[in-house]
């Protein structure tokens, strides 16, 4: 039962947040990037690879704003021990903060949000599905390209750790660095 209340808890979080949408200053951003996991043996069965999503920012007073997103991360990869093909894909979807600087044509921005991170992995084992709290921080910066229009240059990290119950648990580590670029409409 809490995990049907964590998700919907995010994405209500979203949904209010993109009904703010038509204040002055709001942000939608579809960007790409590269994530590059931090755990040894992550990085050893999928390694790196890219990264897609979407972002809003509202603004809420002065230079803080709301901020939300989603991402997926889906690779292919083997596993360590038989070499059989597995598949993962996650999802985090983020709510949180973030102080976004006046600038001319430049706008640097940091941010913070906490997380909830589904992961699915495939594999001739089996498929297992959950998810798990976790956080993320961005920081980056807006390079006008137009009126509306803005380039967005990010750099960031997540950390969370998934575990599973029952009598022999397993970790999986989802954190690491990630970078990317950024098409970002200001309303």
């Amino acid at each position: 039962m809490k995990k049907p209340l964590k998700i919907l808890s995010v994405v209500f979080a979203l949904v209010l947040i993109a009904g703010s949408a038509r204040a002055a200053g709001t942000s939608v951003t579809l960007k790409g990037g590269y994530f590059s996991p931090s755990d040894e043996i992550f990085r050893d069965v999928y390694g790196g690879g890219p990264t897609f999503g979407l972002e809003i920012a509202v603004p809420v007073a002065g230079l803080l704003q709301a901020w939300a997103g989603a991402e997926i991360f889906s690779k292919k990869g083997l596993t360590t021990e038989s070499e059989e093909a597995t598949k993962v894909r996650i999802v985090p979807l983020y709510a949180g903060l973030r102080c976004q600087f006046a600038g001319k044509s430049i706008r640097p921005y940091v941010g913070a949000a906490a997380g909830y991170f589904l992961i699915r992995e495939e594999n001739p084992l089996g498929t297992a599905s959950d998810g798990g709290i976790g956080f993320l921080g961005q920081s980056g910066f807006l390079l006008d390209l137009g009126r509306s229009l803005a380039l967005d240059v990010h750099a960031g990290y997540r950390a969370c750790t998934v575990a599973t119950g029952g009598d022999d648990p397993v970790e999986a580590k989802l954190g690491g660095l990630s970078a990317g670029l950024g098409l970002s409409y200001r309303f």
